[in-house]
């Protein structure tokens, strides 16, 4: 079988560059007291600007949707560039057999499906990306962050705090738009609920890279997902130039085209 771009560049690129990337946690500690407002405004920017950070990812790891298009768990390959935001998805079996393709770019979503032997285009919208991941309704900057290991900040325009561990984030009207869930120790969000999307995302096994902290398992689950959703990163390179031909798709001729619009 040919191999994708995004596969060679794998080995000619991303393995050395791993082979050499340190992964220590990050050890920050926080107060046990009540989280002070300037503190949770303090915690929420740093979030926010080390998101900012990421320009550009590699990461390679395992996805486990039981229950959903896969009975066992499956590798996933996943590059993005922030500028403009473009991002390439690829399951594959473990033993090597191709199960979808992902590609978010100029603001549009193309997807192939090896099992059904289609390719969807069509302009991005959550619902059009909770087509083929159900329960999943998140704009791009959500699949950016989370793909990245990172958790989401939304645009808010208050924040409140809850005892030693939680950080709300509110709209103007006084409604909720997402809660940060604090760990005992380090400034790195154990778990993020949004509201809105009825979805939760947890975050464990902390590391760094490029000193930007990242986690190495990201859980999603809530009352829409049919399926909970983990996603464990074998490694990650951020920061590192990626090569346009990774965000292509190689379609095979007699693939059927699914027009997503209409």
């Amino acid at each position: 079988m040919k191999k994708s771009p995004a596969v060679i560049f794998m080995f000619l690129f991303v393995a050395p560059l791993i082979l050499s990337a340190g992964c220590a946690p990050l050890i920050k500690s926080i107060p046990s007291e009540p989280v002070t407002f300037s503190r949770a405004d303090e915690i929420i920017s740093g979030i926010k600007a080390q998101n900012d950070m990421i320009r550009s990812f590699y990461s390679l790891g395992i996805v486990s949707i039981k229950g959903w298009m896969l009975d066992s768990d499956a590798d996933i390959l996943i590059a993005g560039v922030r500028d403009p935001l473009t991002l390439k998805i690829e399951i594959t079996h473990t033993w090597g057999r191709p199960v979808l393709h992902i590609l978010l770019r100029d603001g549009k979503i193309q997807v192939l499906s090896f099992q059904e032997k289609q390719i969807y285009s069509g302009i991005f919208t959550p619902e059009a990306l909770s087509r083929f991941l159900p329960g999943l309704s998140m704009d791009r900057e959500m699949i950016w962050s989370i793909l990245s290991g990172r958790p989401p900040v939304v645009s808010h325009d208050a924040l409140g705090v809850s005892g030693t561990d939680r950080i709300q984030l509110y709209d103007e009207t006084g409604l909720e738009l997402e809660a940060v869930y604090l760990p005992l120790e380090g400034s790195f969000p154990k778990k993020v609920v949004l509201p809105a999307q009825y979805l939760n995302i947890s975050f464990s096994d902390i590391r760094e890279n490029s000193e930007i902290p990242y986690a190495g398992e990201i859980q999603l689950s809530g009352e829409r997902l049919e399926k909970d959703l983990t996603l464990r990163i074998k490694n990650t390179v951020l920061n590192a130039s990626v090569p346009d031909l990774i965000f292509t798709l190689e379609i095979p001729s007699n693939y059927i085209a699914v027009d997503l619009d209409q």
